[in-house]
């Protein structure tokens, strides 16, 4: 396994050592755990434009490893924060853009912290997508790429294997979120519950999970997507939403599945468990009181869905995941 991160001129040293320590940690946690699937071998390199180490923002050299062109068969691409001058960070990271297009056409994730999405816009990966930057250079942003769907005030965001934070504790998340991509869930909480205490999430979890299924062309799906993400609490009739837009059940259902990937009860199951976990992490709830939040009158049958798609009970992921 090879991850890689790339590092600008005038890199924020703190966002380079940040993701590099807590990803060699996972490797090295991995490498402990005889029951990990993983491969054992884990390499955590750092890559400029010409292999040559780069200025941290504040003085001094950071080492890179390799340089682009030296890089092969990457299995996730971080891409950290720079100090100063967009257009300038931009135009010196030219070399990068064609590279991370080939690595994301291959399916290898592509990660962008605080002003990082610079770079993911400038080489033509976020056109019409969901995107998020750091908030005081946003307004730069969305000069520079106006055909980016900036979302600022969101901390994290998925496009399909592109992943932008807006700042450092999102960041952590969102190499946490990583891990768990990589190494599994065990590890990811084993780096949180260890080296992220006292992290406050301000944002909802469930919002990064369905950003990736609505970069299809099917407007009526979309908006039928829109309305169960929004009225997840309701008892939602998919006769009734098919009917709102013109069409029988059946062609709903296989038009909604065509796009997204789900059917669209299985899509509103999934809103709810989503927000269900990000309730049993982040609160203290009763699991009764939970399941009505999210839309079960029924906090047996929750339970039972719950389990069905997670492996766990409610309270068994509130014990295992809450820090």
């Amino acid at each position: 396994m090879r991850i890689v991160i790339f590092l600008p001129q005038s890199a924020l040293g703190f966002s380079v050592m940040l993701i590099k320590n807590l990803c060699w940690l996972a490797a090295r946690y991995a490498q402990e755990d005889a029951s990990n699937v993983v491969e054992q071998q884990c390499e955590v390199l750092t890559f400029s434009v010409d292999g040559n180490d780069v200025n941290c923002f504040s003085g001094g050299p950071i080492r890179a490893d390799r340089s682009i062109s030296e890089l092969h068969n990457p299995d996730v691409v971080f891409l950290s924060a720079f100090w100063g001058s967009a257009i300038d960070s931009v135009q010196s990271a030219e070399p990068l853009f064609e590279k991370i297009c080939q690595w994301h056409t291959e399916g290898v994730p592509i990660v962008g912290f605080s002003n990082a999405p610079f770079f993911m816009a400038a080489a033509g990966l976020l056109g019409n997508k969901v995107a998020t930057v750091y908030p005081p250079v946003a307004n730069e942003f969305s000069a520079m790429y106006p055909d980016v769907l900036l979302r600022s005030s969101r901390a994290i965001t998925d496009a399909g294997n592109l992943y932008c934070a807006n700042g450092i504790a999102s960041g952590c998340d969102l190499i946490v979120s990583v891990i768990e991509i990589l190494f599994g869930p065990m590890i990811a909480r084993r780096i949180n519950q260890e080296f992220l205490i006292g992290f406050q999430r301000g944002y909802s979890l469930s919002n990064l999970e369905f950003d990736g299924q609505k970069y299809h062309s099917d407007h009526q799906v979309m908006t039928a997507q829109n309305c169960l993400e929004k009225n997840f609490k309701d008892d939602i009739s998919i006769e009734a939403l098919a009917a709102d837009r013109g069409m029988s059940p059946r062609n709903f259902s296989r038009r909604f599945k065509l796009a997204t990937g789900d059917t669209p009860s299985f899509y509103l199951q999934r809103v709810r468990i989503e927000l269900a976990k990000d309730l049993l992490i982040n609160t203290d709830k009763h699991i009764t009181n939970i399941a009505f939040d999210v839309g079960y009158n029924d906090s047996s049958y929750f339970s039972r869905i719950f389990k069905k798609q997670l492996g766990l009970l409610p309270k068994e992921y509130r014990k295992t995941h809450q820090v």
